[in-house]
């Protein structure tokens, strides 16, 4: 049960809070303006912020709280090339961004408790037609940037990096129509995992919509990486037992 919560926490709440410190004035300017006239222009107001200001910015309750300034954050974080340059302990919070907006936090804590309660039982297909059922559309622009750099996989946290590509592939079988053939899904991307396909067939044989390609290939790719890592996306699931053995 204590691990369980540990992992809800880190999870839900994202990462440990960033310092505000250093932003003081950033965290005041949104936290003070918040509910002002000044919140229809989060866009112009994010883009004129540091990619590291964007990420301290996450922890901060006012952008937590509100999915519309989460998912307006999201999508200036997507813009950014300079992602794969953040820290490590920014980049973890970034793709718990993208999950708390892919799916709400009451979802998600459903779905623990259930794998958590079914331990080696969990049914991996069941686990992602239950996040594709409650996912809501986000842009994946930041996370899909981050779960490309691979190499660098193993100084994240497994947890959100699995979590992350779970969610990705979800917000792609979704968008490409995708979500009554999950069995066809689920058998290409534990093909592509232990060498019985390449990513490219894979999407060719999905008949992904061109503008997916590049999130699913992605998704695939950390996906065989984070199964090199064991990565844990639950406690007693590993991305191994989630997408082939």
């Amino acid at each position: 049960m204590k691990k369980t919560y540990l992992i809800i926490s880190a999870l839900l709440v994202m990462c440990t809070l960033a310092s505000c410190a250093f932003f003081d004035s950033t965290c005041d300017f949104f936290t003070n303006s918040w509910g002002t006239n000044l919140k229809r222009d989060l866009s112009d107001n994010f883009s004129k912020m540091k990619s590291d200001q964007l990420a301290a910015l996450i922890n901060t309750p006012s952008v937590m709280n509100d999915k519309e300034a989460s998912k307006k954050l999201l999508d200036e974080l997507g813009k950014r090339d300079d992602i794969t340059s953040l820290s490590a302990e920014d980049k973890n919070t970034v793709l718990n961004l993208m999950v708390n907006s892919s799916i709400s936090a009451e979802s998600l804590s459903s779905i623990i408790n259930e794998v958590s309660n079914a331990g080696s039982g969990s049914d991996p297909k069941q686990l992602i037609d239950n996040i594709l059922s409650n996912v809501d559309s986000c842009d994946v622009g930041a996370a899909v940037e981050i779960l490309n750099d691979v190499d660098n996989l193993e100084n994240l946290s497994g947890s959100s990096a699995s979590l992350a590509m779970v969610c990705v592939v979800a917000q792609v079988a979704k968008s490409s129509e995708l979500t009554e053939n999950l069995d066809k899904v689920m058998e290409d991307v534990d093909k592509v995992i232990n060498g019985g396909m390449t990513t490219d067939q894979a999407l060719d044989d999905l008949k992904i919509k061109a503008e997916d390609r590049d999130a699913l290939e992605a998704a695939f790719n950390a996906a065989v990486k984070l199964k090199e890592l064991d990565a844990e996306i639950f406690p007693g699931m590993t991305i191994g037992s989630l997408f082939g053995n």
